[in-house]
């Protein structure tokens, strides 16, 4: 793993973890002011918040899967230098056309 790839682990998991810590504090804010504030069971308030950092760390999967296969066809695309097919050009030319198996065939009609 190199070090953007380390990089954007933590990025993910700093905004799964806030997602999570937000969502949590949302729903305890909710809970408090709430006239139905017994019927809320106090786990709700956790898995509410982990709903939401799942949530948030699988959006940020999708969003680097397609970077990066964007970066991959931007990859493979990539054209050829011009001086390199020029040079192969002029090697092409300066050999002989001759076939290595008609020159058995010759000989053995001989």
């Amino acid at each position: 793993m190199n070090k953007w790839q380390r990089l954007w682990l933590s990025v993910k998991l700093i905004a799964a973890t806030a997602a999570c810590v937000t969502a949590a504090v949302q729903a305890f804010l909710y809970m408090m002011e709430s006239q139905d504030a017994v019927q809320i069971h106090p786990l709700s308030i956790l898995v509410v918040g982990l709903i939401f950092g799942f949530i948030s760390y699988g959006l940020l999967s999708l969003i680097e899967r397609g970077v990066r296969r964007l970066v991959a066809r931007s990859d493979t695309v990539a054209p050829e230098p011009r001086a390199e097919l020029e040079s192969d050009v002029g090697l092409v030319a300066d050999q002989p056309l001759t076939l290595s198996s008609d020159a058995p065939a010759h000989q053995k009609n001989l």
